[in-house]
């Protein structure tokens, strides 16, 4: 389940930053330099006359890792703009507010009705760990309780949003005066964890219940599979847990990866070179936003 937050830039960057008191950083297993996978994306028809870099992200990163290489840094020089999944995460009051407007509602069980009874001592085990209180807890949607507490789970690595892939990259966009534009906002990001049914809600708490003794083997593996441009491992990473079940795929990946390669269809109408920078599982397998883009005609090119 914890795979789910450092793929959503929002609650990476929301939820990750909440905590007054982060933990000291553990030490992580993971690989300190590589090639996160890159594609350049053309057209083959009239009217595809746009250039997209489509580089795979992860949302929060360990200290000292590299993970840019001279195909990036060609890409980043060559675009005049950088898209990314979301605006407004700079303004950490408005986004809690719109967070809290979308997670609350009046009329929610206690969240340990929400769970089978067996799970109900190490759902109390959790949120006394995670340092959120229980009564809020009890007020939100329960995706919202669910991803609280993975988030606080991550948090307990030590890690910060702050030096996220995103954040790096659009500062050095905005240093170079170049825009920076989004395929969603905060709203649409959240509002697909909110429509989700009920019963898929409550899958995503129960995972975060049974897999709360591994969140740093979880983080460890998904930022390997990336920094290497293992796509395959991704792949694997993301056709577990929560997003096994085919409705919550739907909601959280699939349809989201459509949207965007509709509107990426219609920037590559348009001249100019942008460079996407969108979490990694978005551009892996057979749902890619590149590989849509392939099936509307355009040239997908694999440059690292």
């Amino acid at each position: 389940m914890r795979i789910i937050i450092p793929l959503l830039s929002f609650l990476a960057t929301l939820l990750l930053s909440a905590c007054n008191n982060a933990p000291d950083p553990v030490t992580l297993n993971t690989v300190k330099a590589g090639a996160p996978a890159l594609w350049k994306v053309t057209g083959t028809q009239p009217g595809q006359v746009g250039t997209a870099y489509m580089f795979g992200t992860i949302h929060i990163l360990p200290d000292d890792v590299r993970w840019r290489t001279p195909a990036l840094v060609a890409a980043i020089a060559d675009s005049d703009r950088l898209v990314i999944e979301v605006l407004g995460l700079d303004d950490p009051q408005n986004a809690a507010k719109i967070f809290s407007r979308l997670a609350i509602s009046p009329g929610q069980e206690e969240l340990g009705a929400r769970v089978q009874p067996s799970l109900r001592d190490d759902l109390d085990r959790i949120i006394d760990a995670s340092d959120l209180p229980k009564r809020s807890l009890n007020r939100m949607e329960t995706w919202a309780a669910a991803l609280s507490l993975a988030s606080a789970q991550t948090k307990g690595l030590g890690l910060s949003s702050s030096g996220g892939v995103e954040k790096k990259l659009a500062a050095q966009f905005a240093k170079a005066d170049k825009p920076i534009e989004a395929l969603e906002t905060i709203e649409q990001q959240l509002g697909y964890f909110d429509q989700l049914p009920e019963a898929q809600q409550r899958q995503m708490l129960t995972s975060v219940i049974e897999e709360s003794g591994d969140s740093r083997q979880a983080f460890e593996q998904l930022f390997n599979a990336w920094i290497t441009g293992d796509i395959d491992q991704i792949v694997t990473l993301t056709d577990t847990g929560i997003l096994s079940d085919a409705k919550t795929r739907e909601f959280l990946l699939v349809t989201r990866n459509k949207d965007w390669a509709e509107q990426l269809d219609k920037r590559l109408q348009r001249p100019g070179t942008a460079l996407i920078a969108v979490g990694a599982a978005h551009l892996a397998g057979p749902e890619a936003v590149q590989a849509t883009l392939a099936k509307r005609g355009y040239k997908v090119e694999k440059i690292q």
